[in-house]
């Protein structure tokens, strides 16, 4: 018969086998971490919910399946998780005649194979004898048996006179639950090298908050604080990360008067690691973390790591060191981050002529000399906190920098590089970098709109916004070039006409 639980659906939840694998006290402190991080995750579906703790292994009993099942699939720590079909008690008679009722249409005219896993000590049939019994009864509607490659598979799990039935066992994702190897700090730019590295310290059970060291603008702070959300809505569960939000503005602006431009990228990255360990060892984390791969960019040789190291005072992790882009980009598309990576621009590139690949502690040290320090520890001390569990749509939003819509008599400019703006821009359009239109925005007339593209729109969002703060009507085409070019098809020629 089937037994009646207080929820309609159940899930089986299996434990990674690396916590499978520790001392019985260890194990159990894993469970029960894991046991919690469930709770609060499930809790935040607003759904009725009960779990059952059993030695390598839980049962969710829910009231919502889909929802469950969503939190399972983005939990650290779990190995597999597979949706009950039914559970049927009264031992192996009643488990064949169920198997029947829940399966004939299934294997009809297909091959089909039952695998049945016996729990506890007491077993009055052995898991081959249940497979062979179940299995006799299913062969009248299938094709055939195939144990190697079936097309349906059947299982259950059999403790005592219950079988749990099911078809799916889900990959989970592995690793240890967040929170079991204390707390980590991670350097995010929005990249997707930041966010991957710091996946992965998630993964292996690390609690994870963020510090950002913002570059370009509250542009840039609201794509960065967008990601970062994804991030944990989607992975942290059970947690409640916070990301700090240092304004670099009047650190770079010291750094470029006051140090040698071949090592701007090297002492802007010292710069970051100052920010992040010192914010490190005010929230208690004990290590940062990085998505730094060796040989990527410049500051990423081993030369500059070295260099960059001197001056981080916490462990500094980096879990990326090793990957190529292409697996990293991969990775990123897994996570659910990568469409918002791709539109970051590229804004730690301080110093267009080539950077210094080697680096010396001893050198780097005496460029820094005349640097003024305190502007670093003032941008700290302001960090902005997002509690990223707070943050709603309003934080991210972005209507007062973008547009969608285009004035009659707005004035276009092109934030393309060169080249690109050479196959294709708007009628009329004027191309500028970052600094050329800091030298020119003087110049700009305050009577007109002013619309800015690039090929995301997300550069142009930066620069529409230091334009806003100078006082002009400013915009960045929210659609990018894409729905530019749909919009004015024949830019470019007209120009020539």
């Amino acid at each position: 018969m089937e037994v009646s639980t207080r929820y309609p659906h159940v899930i089986i939840v299996r434990l990674a086998p690396e916590i499978l694998l520790k001392s019985p006290t260890t194990r159990r402190k894993f469970q029960k971490h894991l046991y919690e991080n469930l709770i609060k995750g499930l809790r935040t579906q607003e759904i009725d919910f009960e779990i059952l703790n059993h030695e390598g292994r839980m049962q969710i009993h829910t009231s919502d399946q889909e929802k469950a099942l969503d939190v399972v699939s983005r939990t650290f720590g779990i190995s597999s998780y597979s949706p009950i079909d039914k559970i049927i008690d009264g031992g192996l008679e009643a488990h064949k005649v169920a198997a029947v009722e829940l399966y004939k249409d299934l294997v009809a005219n297909k091959t089909y194979a039952v695998r049945i896993k016996r729990l506890g000590r007491k077993k009055k049939h052995s898991s081959v004898e249940m497979e062979r019994e179940i299995g006799g009864m299913l062969n009248k509607y299938a094709k055939k048996v195939d144990l190697s490659n079936p097309e349906v598979m059947i299982k259950a799990d059999v403790a005592g006179d219950l079988a749990y039935f099911y078809t799916k066992k889900i990959p989970g994702p592995g690793g240890f639950p967040i929170g079991i190897q204390g707390k980590a700090l991670t350097l995010i730019s929005g990249g997707f090298d930041s966010v991957v590295a710091a996946w992965y310290l998630m993964k292996r059970g690390a609690l994870n908050d963020f510090v950002f060291c913002n570059l370009a603008g509250a542009a840039y702070e609201r794509m960065v604080l967008e990601i970062t959300k994804v991030l944990c809505d989607r992975w942290a569960t059970g947690t409640r990360p916070k990301l700090y939000c240092v304004d670099f503005e009047g650190v770079i602006d010291n750094l470029r008067a006051n140090s040698d431009p071949q090592y701007w990228q090297v002492i802007l990255k010292r710069q970051m690691y100052r920010a992040g360990c010192e914010i490190a060892k005010r929230i208690g984390a004990e290590a940062i973390v990085t998505g730094e791969a060796l040989g990527q960019v410049s500051s990423q040789t081993l030369s500059n790591l070295n260099t960059i190291d001197q001056v981080a005072d916490v462990p500094v992790l980096r879990p990326l060191i090793g990957f190529d882009k292409e697996q990293i980009i991969s990775d990123a598309r897994m996570i659910g981050t990568d469409k918002l990576s791709e539109k970051i621009p590229e804004y730690c590139a301080l110093n267009k002529r080539r950077p210094a690949t080697k680096s010396a502690r001893k050198n780097i040290t005496e460029a820094e000399l005349s640097m003024d320090f305190n502007i670093l520890t003032e941008a700290v001390d302001n960090a902005k906190i997002y509690d990223m569990f707070n943050v709603n749509d309003q934080d991210v939003a972005q209507h007062s920098v973008f547009i969608e819509e285009i004035p009659s008599n707005a004035i276009f400019i092109d934030c393309q590089p060169e080249s690109l703006y050479d196959e294709w821009h708007i009628a009329g359009a004027e191309n500028y970098n970052a600094g050329q239109l800091a030298n020119k925005m003087k110049t700009f007339v305050k009577t007109q709109p002013y619309v800015l593209y690039c090929p995301y729109g997300t550069q142009s969002a930066v620069f529409a916004e230091r334009m806003q703060k100078a006082g002009y009507e400013a915009y960045s085409f929210k659609g990018g070039i894409k729905q530019l070019k749909r919009m004015y098809p024949n830019g470019a020629e007209l120009d020539d006409e």
